[in-house]
């Protein structure tokens, strides 16, 4: 075995993983204009002798990522199975916009931005992926609560959209329905970057991400999306890889 294989795997058999992602199941959270989610028990060992489920979900449901495609209809030819497998694999940062409380309709500007890093010691460099924790896992509920994630968000303003496109980051992921886009009560506010700065400069955007709220600032990220031929996004598994010596405590 090449000695870089056995310090990879050294690597990684101790690092810690944690799953980003929500369970897909019947009545999850979606965008209210997206297909409804349908798990069903459709062989079963009592009547088929085995089990297997039938899904049928849209192409945006769960943790999923957004391609330019589903957007712009002048970038049809960058649907999602366009994109290398590791597109989605990356040194990330989180910034944690928790604690600046925003409210559903409200957006956070580059300043708040800039202020927060100066407090993290950090900042989003070239091909980073950003992880935004808004702190919105806590309305995720399959009743009817849930509608509540479904229909408000707060989003970022313009000049923090345009902030992350200038240092050239790979993608931005956030624990919301819409990353950057502000909602209030349904009504959605224009999102800069699926529209302006990050869909139309292959930046890829994740939403629905779980557990944010266990990341220290740096880790690894790592996602793959499904090879959806032309497809305008996909569900995908994400993690965020740990080393041991910067775990948080649990």
């Amino acid at each position: 075995m090449p000695d870089s294989l056995k310090i990879l795997t050294k690597l990684l058999d101790e690092a810690r993983f944690v799953d980003l992602s929500p369970t897909i199941e019947h009545n999850m959270p979606k965008w209210p204009t997206h297909p409804q989610i349908i798990v069903d028990q459709t062989i079963t060992h009592e009547h088929d002798g085995y089990y297997c489920q039938c899904l049928v979900l849209g192409e945006h449901s769960g943790a999923h990522v957004d391609a330019p495609a589903h957007i712009h209809s002048d970038m049809m030819k960058h649907t999602i199975d366009t994109y290398s497998p590791n597109k989605l694999f990356g040194r990330a940062i989180l910034y944690d916009l928790s604690q600046l409380n925003a409210q559903p309709g409200e957006r956070i500007t580059a300043e708040q931005i800039l202020q927060l890093e100066e407090v993290m010691g950090d900042r989003c460099e070239p091909n980073d992926i950003v992880l935004l924790h808004f702190g919105w896992q806590k309305y995720w509920t399959l009743d009817q609560t849930g509608k509540y994630y479904s229909l408000n968000e707060p989003g970022l303003a313009e000049d923090a959209v345009k902030l992350f496109a200038e240092r050239k980051v790979k993608a931005v992921g956030s624990d919301t329905i819409a990353c950057d886009t502000p909602v209030k009560a349904g009504v959605e506010e224009r999102s800069y970057g699926h529209f302006a700065y990050w869909l139309p400069n292959h930046i890829l955007i994740m939403e629905m991400l779980h557990q944010l709220d266990q990341l220290p600032t740096r880790s690894y990220f790592a996602a793959l999306p499904l090879k959806i031929k032309n497809g305008s996004g996909s569900p995908i598994r994400p993690i965020a890889i740990i080393p041991k010596d910067s775990c948080k405590e649990d």
